[in-house]
């Protein structure tokens, strides 16, 4: 019997922005309003599927709301369900940084298809020399090329990304993605039996340890605390518009140290104009700056690097207490 792999098999390619289908600029990161990744770019990764690329709409991922997820998955439907289109799977690039809560929907949306889907996207833009990009998308084409030919259906319905410590890219089922970390792993796996991760436990370094620290924990503990407003990152968020009453505000980053610039450069203009600080984060200390934190960042943002969220939202705290 014939793999049903022998024949071409339609396989629908969804491009909807994100750093996959952004570029390094001397400003940033900037999404493109094309993408030069056509069916020849897929072929030329895995033969095994004729491709049709589409893109319906396309958004920086730390800008993406309940709308534009409407208008991404309602395009990837349409075209799917076109007479005479026959899919056998779905390919979706999307941004990183928001992917959990698209992949959450995708299931919930796209699942009754009952052909399999993969979602993926990159740490690193395309033109980067060190980007993940070829080869998440050349796993997450392999893992549809399986399931078409074992007949998963939607069984098979997951993410690909890179895990940070083995460089490697992996598979996520869809409904139980989350939100990525500092690292921009949706779920981190760390060998703490490794060699390598005790060498780089011993270069670790308490933060406790200052004069600096001493004095700003004396002065917080004869003070009380103050009153932080905390806005998440989460698509869609409610943001306030009155800030007065708060001696901080604390905005929580998407992985790559981005968030959304549309809704938030405002509060962070009046927030400065009040003398409210405003932090951002957590940031990568090392990697990519995108035009979203710059603006961000120039309206008077604080951005903090190297520390998790809870970390920032203490220091809001010591800080303004």
């Amino acid at each position: 019997m014939k793999s049903p792999l022998n024949k071409k098999n339609n396989l629908l390619v969804a491009l909807l922005g994100g750093t996959i289908g952004s570029q390094m600029n001397g400003e940033g990161i900037v999404t493109l309003s094309q993408d030069a990744k056509d069916e020849e770019f897929f072929d030329s990764i895995d033969k095994r599927f004729r491709y049709k690329v589409i893109s319906p709409v396309r958004y920086s991922s730390e800008n993406a709301d309940i709308e534009t997820y409407k208008k991404a998955l309602s395009g990837i439907l349409e075209e799917a369900r076109r007479p005479g289109s026959r899919y056998k799977g779905i390919l979706i690039l999307h941004g990183t940084d928001s992917m959990a809560y698209f992949a959450q929907l995708a299931v919930r949306t796209l699942s009754f298809l009952k052909i399999p889907v993969m979602i993926t996207g990159s740490k690193r833009p395309s033109d980067d020399k060190r980007t993940d990009a070829v080869k998440n998308i050349t796993l997450a084409l392999g893992i549809l090329a399986a399931a078409v030919k074992d007949g998963t259906g939607a069984r098979t319905f997951g993410v690909v990304y890179e895990d940070s410590y083995s460089g490697k890219s992996i598979y996520l089922d869809a409904k139980e993605t989350e939100a990525s970390d500092i690292n921009g792993d949706m779920r981190q796996f760390v060998d703490r039996s490794s060699v390598e991760y005790m060498k780089f436990s011993k270069k670790n370094k308490s933060p406790f340890s200052s004069e600096e620290y001493q004095k700003r924990t004396e002065g917080f503990m004869a003070r009380p605390a103050g009153k932080i407003m905390v806005i998440p990152a989460v698509p869609g968020a409610y943001v306030p518009e009155d800030i007065k009453g708060f001696d901080a505000v604390v905005i929580e980053s998407y992985h790559s140290g981005t968030a959304d610039d549309k809704r938030l450069s405002g509060i962070v203009r009046k927030a400065r104009e009040a003398n409210i600080k405003v932090y951002l984060g957590p940031a990568p200390v090392n990697g990519n700056i995108y035009i979203s934190r710059k603006i961000l960042e120039e309206e008077g943002a604080i951005v903090m690097s190297g520390m998790p969220f809870e970390g920032i939202w203490s220091e809001a705290v010591m800080d303004n207490a």
